[in-house]
């Protein structure tokens, strides 16, 4: 083996892990053949992810500031009416707009057979072919500026799509090409030692690979068979072997943990156990929070009997979550961050209660998340993200969030009948009817914290206006 890998910044036990897996025949088939030589050289950079609040603001500025300034020379002092009118999307929006966001849920289809318990998903059969995502993603790339959009890749799993995901001229490395920083969400089970390092090879920005425990039994019981965790351990190791051998700072790794009332008093646990996997790297390093976990409120439904209680989650969030706040301030210091630089989990990795502002006390936002409202309270004014978003599933139908791909709800159109830029514009006037409960309610954290950030900056905006 020519590479010298240095391991060290990995804690003693899982270093041993991933020397143990590198001496397999997985590991040394791939580095025997020069597959990691040739990633080294050929690797495509990941692609630039642009900010989601400001791709908002700047377009609603750039349609509306001189309306509004006009309103206020005019005499109005009404700052709701200002909001409302800075914050508006024309009906009659004439180009295309600047997309921050692209999810593509390419399959529904999944190597987890059984499925996960919580899955909701039902089985829809592909209309988009490979060069039909390819269209897709040039068309949300075009005048980029090369940078952007977010393509967020999903399924299903979409792994079982082989060389169509990874391959050199699969959907990754085409939008990596066209300068759009892609995600894949997986569960990692099919990730050996050379489709790590296809996934490196092929621009691949950040990996959301799914774990809710660390305890095997609980694990393997919510995704149905017995060694799947341990087959997706293996995965999220190959990555971090491929990284280290060719030498790169991505992808980065996040964890998806669905919050369910069976791992809900087990968190700070899932927290240690991934610590003592990460490696230790300073503040500022691209991997720095790799590793980290997503906490996403199981939702569906159908998982009421799986949904936490509304003791549970006050609980969880009012004392519970002060382990994982202890353990995040252990781990800041054996990482050796200097006490000025050490800071709380922030964004997406905060627990949902305090991700966003819900407007309401701890104890009524547990009895409504008891019943899978997890940011109803947070709902924005007006749906101010939608537009620089488009989500898209198998069957080719277009929407205005994922939270609506997942649930199937008001679709834009057919992708293959007219351009996302086309659905977008159609959509707009329907605008003016969200947030809705009945088709807002599920939705997702990431969209409450984008629209609570962009209404807070044009709130702003307005302060300045009238000063």
């Amino acid at each position: 083996m020519r590479q010298v890998l240095d391991l060290s910044s990995y804690q003693p036990a899982h270093r041993s892990r991933l020397e143990a897996l590198l001496q397999t025949s997985d590991w040394q088939n791939a580095i025997g053949s020069g597959l990691v030589d040739l990633v080294q050289q050929r690797r495509l950079p990941p692609g630039a992810q642009r900010d989601f609040v400001a791709t908002v603001i700047d377009q609603l500025q750039s349609f509306n500031q001189g309306r509004v300034e006009k309103l206020i020379d005019d005499g109005c002092r009404d700052r709701d009416e200002l909001l409302t009118e800075l914050g508006r999307w024309p009906a009659d929006l004439g180009g295309d707009p600047q997309l921050s966001f692209l999810g593509l849920t390419l399959t529904y289809g999944c190597n987890f057979e059984p499925r996960c318990v919580y899955c909701t998903q039902t089985w829809q059969g592909p209309a988009v072919d490979l060069q039909g995502w390819k269209r897709i993603v040039d068309e949300a790339t075009r005048g980029n500026g090369g940078e952007g959009p977010y393509v967020y890749i999903t399924g299903g799993e979409v792994l079982t799509l082989g060389d169509d995901i990874w391959g050199d001229d699969g959907i990754v490395a085409y939008a990596s090409q066209r300068g759009a920083a892609v995600n894949i969400n997986t569960n990692a089970s099919l990730i050996t030692a050379e489709i790590a390092l296809r996934l490196i090879k092929v621009g691949t920005a950040k990996l959301h690979i799914s774990l809710d425990s660390p305890d095997a039994a609980l694990q393997d019981a919510l995704w149905g068979e017995t060694g799947r965790r341990d087959r997706v351990l293996e995965g999220i190791g190959h990555m971090q072997l491929a990284r280290d051998l060719v030498g790169g700072d991505g992808p980065e790794i996040h964890i998806n943990c669905v919050l369910n009332r069976h791992n809900i008093t087990r968190i700070a646990a899932l927290f240690a156990f991934l610590f003592e996997r990460k490696k230790r790297v300073p503040k500022g390093h691209p991997l720095f929070y790799d590793l980290f976990p997503h906490m996403i409120p199981v939702g569906g439904d159908a998982n009421v009997d799986l949904r936490p209680t509304a003791a549970d989650f006050e609980h969880f969030y009012g004392t519970a979550w002060d382990e994982v706040r202890q353990l995040w301030d252990r781990y800041q210091v054996e990482a050796g961050v200097a006490a000025e630089d050490r800071g709380p989990l922030f964004g997406p990795f905060r627990n949902p209660f305090e991700r966003v502002d819900q407007g309401i006390d701890l104890s009524t936002y547990a009895r409504r998340a008891a019943d899978g409202h997890y940011g109803a309270a947070a709902l924005s004014k007006s749906c101010y993200v939608a537009p620089t978003q488009a989500s898209v599933t198998p069957d080719g139908l277009q929407y205005r969030c994922g939270a609506h791909a997942v649930r199937r709800t008001q679709s834009l159109g057919d992708v293959a009948a007219a351009g996302i830029a086309d659905n977008i514009r159609s959509g707009l006037p329907g605008l003016a009817d969200l947030p809705r409960p009945e088709v807002c309610d599920s939705c997702a954290l990431a969209t409450v914290y984008i629209n609570q950030s962009v209404e807070n900056k044009l709130t702003a905006k307005i302060d300045v206006m009238l000063s």
